[in-house]
């Protein structure tokens, strides 16, 4: 083969491997909260680390493991299709010109949250209190925007415990997976502070993600509503932070990085103008996982 030709093979594979690897990107992005994937890994990681350092029992990587999180990325994803699902009435609303979209929308939605369910069960067949406690994290999920909305139409702050206790529930599925891979129990008050540390991180994602748009407001809230609830959420991280570095004998080091950062979010929260600010989003959620890490691997 001469040097030429060579030359032009070589840079056709590279075209090809880009472009393919250009092609899987785009699909990855495509997927729902796949720019949330890795602080979503990093919830699930630290919470089974959090319940192995607690309880004495050193964490075992294996398949059980890769399926719990493969199940706990699901859960999320689960939650956003059926909120896609509820918002296609508002999305699209009633009209023959949209109705043949929504009609076509809801059959792919339906059809990936059945994929969805039946990834779960094939994934948590083999554990007990795992696979209940995805599907009661399920139930919520459905529950929330098709009974309780439906129930309190003009009322949403009803509905406040099921929406946000959906995703609490999805936390929860770590710790009944570590009970089926560690054959323990754990107090209901350690098992309420590690999925509270990482729950209030999603919230804060949740809600500052409306900071300084023109969407509508989580139950309807004010601009200022959305940073009260804000601050009260930084308040019990806070909390929360610190119950957990003593409850899992952490290091001073890390206890004072744990009661520091919510502290530094709130005056940095309230000291913000109006506009898309920099700590909204992940960013605290990330860095309280980092701080985690940190601390349980860095003995």
């Amino acid at each position: 083969m001469s040097p030429r030709l060579f030359l032009a093979t070589s840079h056709t594979r590279r075209g090809r491997l880009a472009a393919a690897a250009a092609a899987f990107g785009n699909t990855l992005g495509r997927m729902p909260l796949a720019a949330e994937a890795v602080p979503i890994a990093g919830a699930f990681i630290c919470s089974l680390l959090l319940y192995g350092r607690i309880a004495g029992v050193a964490l075992e990587p294996g398949w059980h493991v890769l399926a719990g999180l493969a199940s706990f990325f699901l859960l999320f994803v689960q939650l956003r299709l059926i909120d896609d699902l509820d918002d296609l009435e508002r999305d699209y609303p009633a009209g023959h010109s949209l109705s043949a979209q929504r009609a076509a929308l809801r059959a792919r939605l339906l059809a990936s949250l059945a994929v969805v369910a039946l990834l779960l069960v094939a994934l948590n067949s083999a554990m007990e209190h795992a696979l209940t406690a995805a599907a009661a994290a399920t139930a919520l999920a459905f529950a929330a925007p098709f009974a309780f909305k439906r129930l309190f139409p003009t009322r949403p702050l009803l509905c406040l415990p099921a929406f946000e206790g959906a995703p609490f529930a999805n936390f929860m599925y770590g710790y009944f997976l570590w009970r089926d891979m560690a054959d323990r129990e754990l107090s209901f008050y350690v098992v309420v502070c590690v999925a509270g540390s990482m729950w209030t991180g999603y919230e804060f994602w949740k809600f500052s993600r409306k900071v300084g748009t023109t969407a509508l407001q989580p139950y309807h809230l004010s601009a200022r509503g959305v940073r009260v609830a804000l601050n009260a959420l930084l308040i019990l991280a806070l909390g929360i932070n610190v119950s957990l570095s003593r409850l899992a004998g952490m290091s001073q080091t890390y206890s004072i990085y744990a009661a520091t950062l919510p502290l530094v979010w709130l005056v940095w929260l309230n000291a913000s103008r109006p506009g898309r600010p920099r700590w909204a989003g992940t960013r605290f959620i990330v860095a309280v996982e980092f701080g985690l890490l940190a601390g349980l691997l860095l003995k």
